[in-house]
This record gives structure tokens, C-alpha cells and sequence, in this order.
């Protein structure tokens, strides 16, 4: 379905800040397109389990919970446009926003783009991708069944992936830099009550090693005494946080975008009539709920700028 030839607020991504901000700005009455890539939902596809979200008593998948919020905002009147964008510029009156396939023109832009997995930056990384050195549990976490594997990461987004591949895995080490990982309480608890689970603190992988292009062993390094020892795995995880995707914005915005992009308490960017929400902005918090809080919150900013601009 294309959009239409001259928009009011065209919403960049596919995640849930994305879907919420296409809903909301389509309730309003607004022309609106969501600008994404055939498939929903950004990083919440990754999630098996989306909890503490208002509303749901039971915990759903981050597919489940992005294709609800996706009806929702058709059913608002929010077209969805499914090409890759390439770029955003301004144009008199509003916006370019470009794609592979075509152009859209919209009066105001919300870039929901989201943030990709940090990497480790040790050497070797890039080449084990998807060779034992895995981003994703929810998706990677059944072909290492029965195998040892690693989670690297300090937050409660770390925990839960160690939880999602000890369902698989033989055993689950989660790495930590921190004396203690940052977990939820219910986090902290389901770890204590696994079998398959030891926490190592104080630890950071320094080195990956491979035999045959398939990892095979992580050196890890304790932070307070430089002290060095391989652990044979099969698999490590890597939850080292998110990079925000701000690229698009590079020639609109003076500053470094690199950490997200800076906005107000209405996701204004520096730039009239342009926002940001969710994994794209700077200060986001990462979970679900304040991605749709940081959507319908850009989409009413949007709102009130096309009403000043016609006054």
C-alpha cells in the first residue's frame, strides 16, 4: 500500500515506539505511514517474553504484543509502507524521507528506529557471528542444546537471556563486570532456582577462540586482578547494550547522534517539526512500555506542531 502524496507525520521504524506513534498520530486524525522494513517489532521480536507491561496479565511474545499494537493502528487509519529508508532530509514545508523503492513527503517525521545490539569489540567477534558468538537467546538459544554456553552483560536484560537459554544449554555461565548483575527481583530469584545457572563477577571476555570457524573457548579476565582463564564453550551471548540506530539523521542534526538522539520531555528533536522516540533517543530506558510512552508522546508533540503551524 503506498502512502499518500503529502503527509502529516511520517514515523520511521518498525518497533513499538513506531507502531505506538503510528497509532496514536492516526487517532488524531492525522495522514499518517509507518516507514518500516517488512518485518515488526525492531528488537521486541527478540523478546519471548514482553512482562510487566500495563495491561497484560499474562506475559506474550514481543511478536504477539507488535502485531496487536500493528491492528491497532491500522484500524486507526495508519497506513504501513514497507520499503527500507535511506535517508531524511528537509524540503520546504516539511520532509523527504527516502526509501529504496520511493519518496515520501510528510509535514513532520518521528524517527522510531530503534538500537541494535552493542558488540564486544574483541577480536575475532565479527567472524564467530552465528558461527557460536549469537546476539539474540530467543533465536539462537535451541541450537545449543545441551551444550555449555555464556551470557555476557550486567543488567536484568542479561539475566533474562540466561534464563531463555538455559531452557537449551547444558549449562549457563553469566558473565558479569559487576560484583552483581543488575536484576529484577524476579530475575534474581528464577537464577538462584536454576540448576543450569552460575553467575561469574568481576569478569570481562577479552579474547574469543575458535577451532574450524566455530568458537570454542572465551578468555575472561577478572576486573580487579588481571588474572586470565579460558572457558570452553559452545556458545556466548551477548548482551553488552544497545547501540541507537541515528544514522538517518546525520545531516539534519550538528551533533553526535552516536549515544541517541538528544529531545525534550515531547521527543522534540532540535530540528522543528522532527522526533524521536524509543532506542533512537538519548536516556531511553529499554524496556517496551516506555518505548509506547516515548511513541504516543511524539506523535501528540507532532500533533500540537501541525496545529501551530496552520494557526
Amino acid at each position: 500500500m503506498s502512502a499518500p502524496e503529502v503527509l502529516d507525520v511520517a514515523v520511521v521504524g518498525g518497533g513499538i515506539a513506531a507502531l505506538t506513534a503510528g497509532l496514536f498520530a492516526a487517532g488524531f486524525g492525522l495522514r499518517t505511514a509507518v516507514l518500516t522494513e517488512i518485518v515488526l517489532g525492531g528488537e521486541l521480536i527478540n523478546l519471548e517474553e514482553v512482562d510487566r507491561y500495563p495491561g497484560l496479565t499474562e506475559p506474550v511474545s514481543g511478536s504477539e504484543l507488535a502485531s496487536r499494537v500493528e491492528a491497532q493502528a491500522v484500524e486507526a487509519g495508519a497506513e504501513f509502507v514497507f520499503d527500507d529508508v535511506t535517508g531524511i532530509s528537509r524540503e520546504s514545508g516539511g520532509f523527504l524521507v527516502a526509501g529504496l523503492s520511493d519518496t515520501t513527503r510528510a509535514a513532520t517525521v518521528i524517527l522510531a528506529t530503534g538500537a541494535k545490539r552493542r558488540k564486544l569489540g574483541v577480536a575475532g567477534e565479527d567472524a564467530l557471528e552465528g558461527r557460536g558468538i549469537s546476539y539474540c537467546g530467543t533465536c539462537d538459544g535451541p541450537f545449543f542444546k545441551d551444550r555449555p554456553v555464556a551470557v555476557v552483560g550486567d543488567d536484568d536484560f542479561a539475566g533474562r537471556e540466561a534464563l531463555v537459554v538455559a531452557r537449551y544449554a547444558s549449562d549457563v555461565t553469566l558473565i558479569t563486570s559487576r560484583p552483581d548483575p543488575q536484576l529484577a527481583s524476579a530475575t534474581y530469584q528464577a537464577i538462584e532456582a536454576s540448576e543450569r545457572i552460575r553467575v561469574l563477577p568481576n569478569a570481562e571476555v577479552t579474547e574469543v577462540h575458535e577451532s574450524g570457524g566455530v568458537l570454542t573457548a572465551v578468555q575472561v579476565r577478572d576486573v580487579g586482578s588481571a588474572a586470565v582463564t579460558d572457558l570452553s564453550l559452545a556458545g556466548l551471548f551477548v548482551n553488552s547494550g544497545m547501540a541507537p540506530n541515528t544514522g538517518l539523521l546525520e545531516s539534519l542534526l550538528d551533533e553526535d547522534a552516536g549515544c541517541g538522539v538528544v529531545v525534550d520531555a515531547g521527543m522534540r528533536t532540535p530540528v522543528p517539526g522532527l522526533f524521536a522516540a524509543g532506542g533512537a533517543r538519548r536516556g531511553f530506558g529499554g524496556y517496551a512500555v516506555m518505548a509506547a510512552a516515548d511513541g504516543a508522546t511524539a506523535a501528540t508533540s507532532a500533533r500540537d506542531f501541525l496545529r501551530d503551524q496552520a494557526e
